[in-house]
Formats: C-alpha cells, structure tokens, sequence
C-alpha cells in the first residue's frame, strides 16, 4: 500500500521574481514520486512594485492551490518564511528562492531523499551557477565548487550540519519560527535540525541553477553578510556551519583535502584561487568588526546579482 506523504513549496520573492510564473509552471507539471502530494504553494511577495503585484494578482487566480501573501515591505527572509511556516501544509516542506531554477526531476529527487530515512531532517541541492568568463565569475565558480565538494564530503560521513538553501527539502519535525533578525536562514533551521540529533544531506544528483553576483565588489558584500550570519549561528544554536573555511580551524586536514578535491576536478579553477581566498579574507575581517561594532544587520539582505 503507497503511503501518502503530503508536501508544501514555499516561496519567498521580491522584485526579481519575474520568472514566477515558469516557476510555478515546473512545481506543476514535475512528476513527484509515488505517494507525494502537493498540497500548496505558499507564496510571500515582499516590497513589489506595481507591475509585479499586478502580475501576482493575475498569478493568484491562475493556480489555485497557490497561497499568495503580500507584504508591502521588504522585511527580511526570516520573516517571510515564517509566514511559509504558518501557512504551509504536508509532512515536508519545500523551501527555494524565486530566483532559482530547479532542473526538472530535482524536487523530486530531493523528496525521494529525505524519505529514505525518518532521520533525515533536511536535504539540499546542488547549486550551479551558470558560466562566465569574467574573474568574479571565476572566484565565484571555485568558491562554489568547494561548497559543493565539502556538503558531499560531510553529508556521506553523515557529519554535515549545513545546507545550500537555494533549495532544500526539510520534514515537519525541524522546522520552527526564525528569530526575525536571522540572516542565514537555511543556515539557521539546518543547524538547529542537526542539533537536535537529525541527519542532514546533500543530494549531488538534484541541481539547481542560482543567480549570482556579477561584481567583485558584490560578491564581498554577499559573504560579508553569509560570515556574519554563520556567527550568529553559532552563537543561537551552539556551533558553527561545517564549510570549507570553518574547517581550516576545526580540521585543517580535511578542508585541505577538499580543495584539493575541488582543484583536482576543475584544474582550471587554481587561478582564481589567489583572488577567492583574498576576497574571503577580506569578508571576514568586514563580518568580523560587524559582529564587533553590531554596525550591520544585514537585514533585509541588500540585493545583488543580475535579478536582484
């Protein structure tokens, strides 16, 4: 006998949410896996101008089993998903940014996963970003890479308290409200999922094309904000996402290794890696004096990227 496991998506978008409507058109028509329903779509439009809340409002009587909920300020992802949380419905709960681009067959790669295992609290894609041939696409391409590479590596030692959020499945069971300031969002639930004795896993085979800064400038401000978040989670949940640069402190072994595992698959990412590891650097020392000044918030999140 199949076992129905219902399923929510939830969705926060802005004003780069201009692709909504192909979004929605995939969650539709993807094959779930056997005993999968898709109960909702939960939507939460923040700061749209009126060309895109006119668009939602088409959108909202097109799909009706899409939840739309507007809010006419931008107030930060934590609280738009704390909306989701509220409003979602099922057993799992399908988390991904309007900017995403989910390849088809991914969501449901993602459900079949996290289904293996009651354990398994939360399970992310594989994020690829699409190529240039710039240096800030470069340093972005090694700096990915190695996210990439260190998620597989921690997730089959079943040691990875981390996500890529740009697209993740999480159970019932892990999810709770943010505190409204919470920068890293995916961060922050994966953390807490994993404190808590749940497993988390990264699925190489569910892809996820992400939107990306196109200046170098941009990218410092974009991990600026993600190392100031992953120490405000260390200091809410107890300790800090598992990355490639944590590692250097905690097991310098191994996130050796994994960059040598990176470089050794794309040989060509070694000349960006004097630039990403400045740049990294250089973000650091900007999270660090915020984390000691408390000067940034870094909430809501500044926009950067093509769509953004």
């Amino acid at each position: 006998m199949t076992v129905r496991n219902g399923f929510s998506v939830g969705i926060c978008a802005a004003n780069h949410a201009t692709e909504l409507n192909r979004l929605l058109d995939l969650i539709e028509r993807e094959p779930y896996p056997p005993g999968f329903v898709l109960e909702s779509i939960v939507i939460v439009a923040s700061g749209l101008d009126h060309e895109l809340s006119t668009l939602f409002g088409k959108l909202d009587g097109a799909y009706p089993n899409v939840v739309f909920i507007e809010e006419p300020v931008r107030r930060g992802k934590a609280q738009a998903i704390n909306r989701i949380v509220d409003a979602f419905r099922g057993d799992f709960l399908v988390l991904l940014n309007s900017d995403a681009q989910p390849e088809p067959g991914a969501i449901s790669t993602l459900l079949s996963a996290i289904d293996q295992d009651e354990r398994i609290g939360v399970v992310s894609a594989s994020p690829v970003l699409k190529p240039r041939a710039d240096l800030a696409g470069a340093v972005l391409q090694m700096m990915w890479h190695a996210h990439n590479e260190c998620l597989v590596t921690l997730s089959d030692k079943n040691s990875m308290n981390h996500c890529c959020d740009e697209l993740i499945v999480l159970r019932s069971d892990v999810l709770r409200k943010l505190p409204p300031d919470t920068v890293n969002d995916g961060a922050f639930l994966t953390g807490a999922a994993y404190r808590d004795g749940f497993i988390i896993q990264h699925c190489e085979d569910a892809r996820v094309t992400i939107d990306a800064p196109t200046r170098l400038t941009e990218l410092l401000m974009q991990r600026r904000r993600i190392l100031y978040g992953h120490f405000q989670i260390s200091r809410r949940v107890g300790t800090s996402p598992r990355t490639v640069e944590s590692l250097l402190v905690r097991n310098p072994l191994l996130s050796f290794s994994i960059m040598v595992r990176t470089v050794a698959k794309t040989p060509r990412l070694i000349l960006a890696l004097p630039t990403a590891v400045v740049a990294e650097a250089f973000s650091l020392a900007m999270a660090i004096g915020d984390v000691l000044t408390n000067r940034a918030k870094h909430v809501p999140w500044a926009r950067v990227g093509r769509m953004n």
